[in-house]
């Protein structure tokens, strides 16, 4: 009985970090949706990702808003980019946030108001129900080896089954998930104040020996600039893989892309670092 009551208060105390986590990740980054209790709607991630369901079909084409000319392999990078990101900013912020180790149990593709600077409007975002592990005794014992085959195990099923209907390699979906993982971690480490831990924590993921995520490519820079006397200085994820954007009608390399030249990356970042630290100087 006392062990059982202290199984009940450690759950409760993990979903009470849990839940924290997730108001304050869907506060900071709107486009994800994160729950620990499934809605009645939400699917198995083996039945949502199904061969043949209706639910792929609807996000292959959602990719179609971001760029014209889209041939099946720029729909399958575009889709698990996406999904990828999305579903990396959950899992950080709750990894980051609440010491726990999400894992996907339910989810759905949903249409809901985007807030933009420009006024808001009509998007779509993938709902994710978590189940939770706690960090303190995890098996393996290295949380990091945790989170790494939790998320592999669930994207495997998921590149295959993109493989199969769009043509795009598997290692070429693999790289496109480390980076989206890479950038989350960065993003919610730099919004919580903990850049420097949340890179460690996400190199240690993204670069196990053996992982299909390892990639040379992937990187973190320092990139400096200055504005008259003033100095500024900006962590970017470098890309270890390509979404294909350039093949899309009058689409174009990412700044980041890992198809650019290293300091040509450099110059673009160090532009984009200038532009924004003008805005914040008025």
């Amino acid at each position: 009985m006392e062990n059982a009551r202290k199984r009940e208060m450690g759950d409760t105390a993990g979903e009470g970090k849990a839940r924290a986590a997730i108001a304050w990740l869907e506060a900071a980054f709107p486009e994800v949706a994160c729950s620990l209790t499934p809605d009645e709607d939400m699917r198995l991630p083996s039945a949502f990702w199904a061969e043949g369901s209706p639910n792929v079909e609807t996000c292959l084409a959602y990719q179609e808003r971001f760029a014209a000319g889209m041939d099946n392999k720029v729909r399958a990078a575009h889709l698990i980019a996406l999904y990828s990101h999305q579903l990396s900013l959950a899992a950080a912020a709750i990894y980051l946030c609440g010491s726990l180790i999400p894992d996907v149990k339910h989810l759905r593709f949903e249409h809901y108001a985007r807030p933009l600077e420009a006024g808001v409007v009509e998007a779509g975002r993938f709902r994710f129900c978590m189940t939770l592990k706690e960090v303190a005794g995890c098996v393996p014992d290295d949380p990091d080896e945790l989170f790494h085959d939790l998320f592999v195990a669930h994207l495997k099923p998921i590149i295959a089954l993109l493989k199969w209907r769009c043509g795009l390699s598997a290692r070429a979906q693999w790289r496109l998930a480390a980076d989206s993982m890479a950038g989350a971690f960065l993003e919610v480490g730099r919004r919580r104040g903990m850049e420097a831990e949340a890179i460690a924590q996400a190199l240690a993921i993204v670069k196990r020996v053996g992982s299909p995520l390892s990639s040379e490519a992937l990187c973190y820079e320092k990139i400096e600039a200055a504005v008259g006397e003033k100095g500024f200085t900006r962590t970017y994820r470098m890309r270890g893989g390509c979404c294909l954007y350039y093949r899309t009608d009058g689409g174009s390399y990412c700044d980041s892309c890992v198809l650019l030249e290293p300091e040509t990356r450099r110059e673009r970042l160090r532009a984009h670092l200038l532009d924004t630290a003008r805005d914040r100087m008025g």
